[in-house]
């Protein structure tokens, strides 16, 4: 059993679990569509709560009204969870007017989870990994009856707290739950080292795969639909922030045209880098070479990956610690029949296996990164064999079985599942 929890022993098909998020699908992320394929899996044993505007931007999230409708689960949402990102130091009237909006918010929140732990008849309360929310499980384990899960996706347990005051918070929170999942052995291993976490108290469940979503085959009309490039390409998305490495990735590319002149990258996102990154491709002469994307429909994720040689996304661990959890994108890739071209920083090494699914490289180097790039697009024999083995390997990491391994573990607290 979990360690201390108060609904251990649950029977597995009897779980009713309400996963609270801050912010959640349609927006694009990873976290997001892990707790979306955990549910869409066990409709009828998970619950969602989260807020319906996106923190960042403080605007409605675009569309949540029709994927909720279309969700086979529940989804219940509130105008905001968190307090909106600020912008610049803030002054001291401004910081006693977001202590007392974060005091209201948090109190809003508490109420909603109690009235639905009431009317779902709530045994366990999944807390989304959010530096925002860590207040959350010691407030739950004092005020609800519920066993308390923390989801940890790598990044907010790995990048530095921005106060003794926030670092204080994580560890009160990881300790307070009577269990914590992990998507990687690596945001394990932070776990126990960094923050005294007990091994028996971890649940590692790397992520899965929808492999009907991303099923190895790509439409015959896919690639004039898209207007997909007929060479040689990479694909490349992501949040378009440093550690995800797309900077490195552009320095890389004049090398790789100059020994493939056809070789195109299609990088596909949004984020705050958009514009450096523009610009840099400009400085750089290669518009013809290199396509930005801007966002991608989910339904056409499955296409960009089966249509590329290869899939690359150099992370890399920032000095504050920022680093990939896991890397969905790259478990994705593999189940298109794929290759990678991974950082070697945070828990990549559990989504791409180095040599044999893909290559894995030094984020920084972008030495390293062209000619692994340039070994993936020259070399076609090697490069199958790969794609064989990443295929095979996304096959086995299919979400019925992952989620019903995180269920084994809601309800028993067995961390071998």
């Amino acid at each position: 059993m979990v360690p201390d929890t108060k609904g251990s022993h649950i029977p597995a098909e009897k779980l009713r679990c309400l996963i609270v998020v801050t912010h959640y699908c349609p927006l694009v992320g990873g976290a997001q569509t892990v707790y979306d394929a955990l549910a869409r899996c066990f409709p009828k044993q998970f619950h969602v709560l989260t807020s319906r505007r996106d923190y960042i931007t403080g605007e409605i999230v675009d569309g949540y009204g029709e994927f909720d409708s279309a969700a086979p689960y529940k989804i219940t949402r509130t105008d905001r969870i968190r307090l909106g990102l600020q912008v610049g130091k803030p002054n001291l009237l401004k910081k006693i007017i977001s202590a007392a909006t974060g005091w209201w918010l948090n109190k809003k929140l508490m109420s909603r989870i109690k009235i639905i732990c009431r009317t779902e008849n709530i045994d366990t309360i999944c807390v989304g990994a959010n530096e925002a929310l860590m207040w959350l499980p010691p407030a739950l384990k004092r005020q609800a009856d519920q066993q308390v899960i923390v989801f940890t996706h790598g990044e907010e347990i790995s990048q530095t707290a921005h106060s003794t005051k926030a670092e204080h918070n994580r560890h009160r929170a990881l300790h307070a739950a009577d269990g914590i999942i992990a998507v990687s052995n690596y945001t394990a291993e932070l776990l126990t080292q960094n923050y005294d976490i007990a091994k028996e108290k971890i649940y590692v469940s790397t992520n899965g795969v929808d492999l009907q979503k991303f099923c190895g085959n790509v439409a015959e009309t896919a690639r004039e639909a898209l207007a997909f490039p007929q060479g040689p390409t990479v694909f490349s998305c992501g949040r378009l922030v440093a550690r995800k490495g797309f900077d490195n990735l552009v320095e890389a590319w004049l090398g790789i045209v100059k020994a493939i002149p056809d070789a195109m990258l299609l990088i596909g996102g949004t984020g705050p880098l958009e514009m450096p990154l523009k610009q840099k491709v400009r400085d750089l002469g290669l518009e013809d070479n290199i396509q930005f994307l801007g966002a991608i429909k989910s339904e056409d994720m499955p296409s960009y990956y089966g249509l590329s040689s290869v899939f690359c996304m150099p992370n890399r661990t920032m000095p504050d610690g920022d680093t990939e959890g896991f890397g969905l994108v790259f478990l994705e890739a593999s189940a298109m029949g794929t290759p990678s071209v991974a950082g070697r920083a945070g828990g990549t090494s559990d989504a791409v296996v180095d040599g044999e699914t893909g290559l894995l490289v030094d984020g920084e180097d972008i030495t390293e990164i062209q000619n692994a790039i340039l070994t993936m697009l020259t070399n076609d024999a090697s490069r199958n064999v790969m794609s064989a083995a990443a295929l095979e390997f996304a096959r086995s990491r299919g979400w019925p079985k992952k989620a019903a391994g995180i269920i084994d573990f809601m309800t028993t607290g067995d961390t071998k599942a």
